[in-house]
């Protein structure tokens, strides 16, 4: 028997109709599988298999449901369907449910082979397509990780270790895509550092080669410009180097048809000055230490690329011991939450100016965290570039630190995080201070002592939205958890109206009136509450829980 064309099955409960195309198909050279019902044809189905034929109508299993099964379990198999001449709606629902097509009985046996190889040959087609889409999946695969390598190797310079009088971190997280952020840091002298940050139009490879091509640039301007200086020529303000790498790179970028954005930031400790040039990116942060304000930098630039480009415009700012300065990337402002509703500057912004006391590698992860449970997922559409520079007096200057957002702080450094004023926000915060007790006390704090301590940082948490921003929504919440001489700290920072303790009523157990409860929870559970006004307007509510007893100095059970 010739069987050189491959293997069918062919399922009918008319042992007739089974007979016929049995014959019919190894006359043309196929195997023949025969089934009798629709489980047999189940039972039998292989992957070696080209070709099915089903009646619709059988025993056991019909054929719409062999059909299903095919299609879940034995993908790139499309059967053909026989039918009696008044089951067309039947066979209309099975070519809906994935059939590749139908023939009425009695058939034509010459149509009904040509109609099989009309789909053995469309499967292998289809087979075929499927085999180049895993080859191009490959080379995407390749190709991203290729830039990914770009990316850390070329796009993303190492800050100065001992450059005295500011602290650095930086890091970049790399989203599912390539983008072409990149950034560096240039020291011209012990008074003055180049930070650049910038990003180019479009992902993947090319945008990555596009990046490391615009910082080359870059830093070979900076090299040639340094040995002027050398040579007594005085050294050139970032708007002239930006000029000269525009002019460098014009026609290249004209031909590609891209752009790049991005920041170029002089930091001269001696002048007590940022001067900057800003070609279309996203704005820069300033913190002003003084004020406890943020400032929104931005200049009147076009990105590098764009024709017909004005001479760059130099902007200059002042800072003092204690300001710090937030670039970053669209990644962290378009990150998103399910629903669509994206973080935006605004909330980036009243994060940062909540980040007051900390250091620039902590601003980074508390920006990353907010940002992951914002958005819900540690995966970005776009990458997440961040650096900071915090200005530092000469005696608590530090080296220069890099981020590692992906690392949380363990015990004894206090864990922190910005919510929101929205009672939403409140399943959030008590899933932090449970993670936060965990951390600091695993083994003293019981799980009865938990859950009462949740529902004093509840009450806190609702006074400050109901009464300290007076029901406002996205305003500022930091909470930070510690311990201090065997006790477990938990710190409230809010710029919301002040709150007097003193002055608040009384709860009454009568029925008569609804507030006072709350603070009555409070204090019930902490050992310790504090209330107090700190400086920038700031208020602290501070809660002080002893894990070796109860509230009030009762032993833990």
């Amino acid at each position: 028997m010739n069987t050189a064309r491959g293997k069918i099955l062919i399922a009918d409960d008319d042992p007739t109709v089974r007979i016929v195309l049995t014959k019919l198909f190894e006359k043309s050279g196929f195997e023949v599988i025969a089934a009798q019902n629709g489980r047999e044809a189940v039972e039998r189905l292989s992957r070696d298999i080209l070709a099915v034929i089903l009646d619709l109508e059988m025993p056991e299993l019909d054929g719409i449901e062999c059909l299903r099964y095919i299609q879940q379990h034995m993908g790139g198999i499309s059967p053909i369907m026989l039918t009696a001449s008044e089951d067309i709606s039947s066979a209309v629902e099975a070519m809906r449910s994935g059939a590749f097509d139908y023939i009425t009985k009695p058939f034509n046996p010459q149509k009904l082979i040509a109609l099989v190889d009309k789909a053995i040959a469309t499967d292998a087609q289809a087979k075929r397509l499927r085999q180049v889409e895993a080859e191009l999946a490959k080379a995407r695969e390749q190709e991203i990780e290729m830039a990914a390598r770009i990316q850390q190797t070329l796009l993303m310079g190492a800050p100065p270790q001992n450059f005295k009088g500011v602290e650095i971190a930086n890091t970049t997280i790399p989203s599912h895509k390539v983008d072409g952020d990149f950034y560096d840091f240039i020291v011209i002298d012990s008074q003055r550092l180049d930070v650049l940050v910038g990003d180019v139009m479009g992902k993947g490879i090319a945008s990555a080669l596009m990046g490391a091509a615009t910082k080359s640039y870059f830093l070979r301007v900076i090299r040639e410009v340094g040995c002027s200086a050398c040579q007594g020529d005085v050294y050139p303000e970032p708007d002239a180097i930006v000029s000269r790498v525009q002019a460098a790179m014009i026609h290249q970028m004209e031909a590609l048809e891209t752009f790049v954005t991005l920041c170029y930031a002089r930091f001269d400790l001696a002048s007590s000055q940022m001067r900057f040039v800003d070609c279309g990116h996203m704005r820069t942060i300033h913190y002003h230490c003084q004020t406890g304000d943020c400032s929104l930098l931005e200049g009147v630039n076009m990105p590098l690329g764009f024709p017909e480009t004005l001479p760059f415009t130099l902007n200059t700012v002042s800072f003092a011991p204690g300001d710090f300065f937030v670039f970053y990337s669209d990644g962290l402002t378009e990150a998103m939450t399910p629903e669509g509703r994206i973080f935006g500057e605004d909330r980036l912004t009243v994060l940062v100016q909540g980040c007051a006391d900390a250091p620039p590698d902590r601003i980074i992860h508390r920006v990353w965290k907010n940002i992951v449970t914002f958005s819900g997922s540690e995966t970005f559409r776009d990458d997440f570039t961040c650096v900071v520079v915090k200005i530092t007096p000469p005696d608590t200057m530090r080296a220069g630190v890099t981020a590692a957002a992906s690392t949380l702080p363990s015990s004894p450094t206090p864990t922190s995080m910005t919510f929101f004023s929205d009672l939403k926000e409140l399943s959030r915060v008590r899933h932090f201070i449970r993670d936060g007790c965990l951390a600091v006390f695993p083994r003293l704090l019981n799980e009865d002592r938990i859950s009462m301590i949740e529902l004093a940082v509840t009450e806190v948490v609702t006074n400050i939205i109901r009464h300290a921003y007076e029901g406002v929504s996205d305003r500022p919440i930091d909470i930070s958890i510690g311990f201090e001489s065997d006790a477990l700290t938990i710190e409230f920072l809010d710029q919301g109206k002040s709150f007097d303790p003193n002055r608040a009523p009384p709860p009454k157990f009568d029925g008569s009136q609804e507030g006072g409860f709350g603070l009555y929870i409070i204090s019930h559970i902490a050992d310790d509450v504090v209330y107090e006004k700190r400086r920038n307007n700031t208020n602290c509510t501070r809660l002080k829980i002893y894990p070796g007893r109860g509230a009030n100095g009762d032993p833990d059970i």
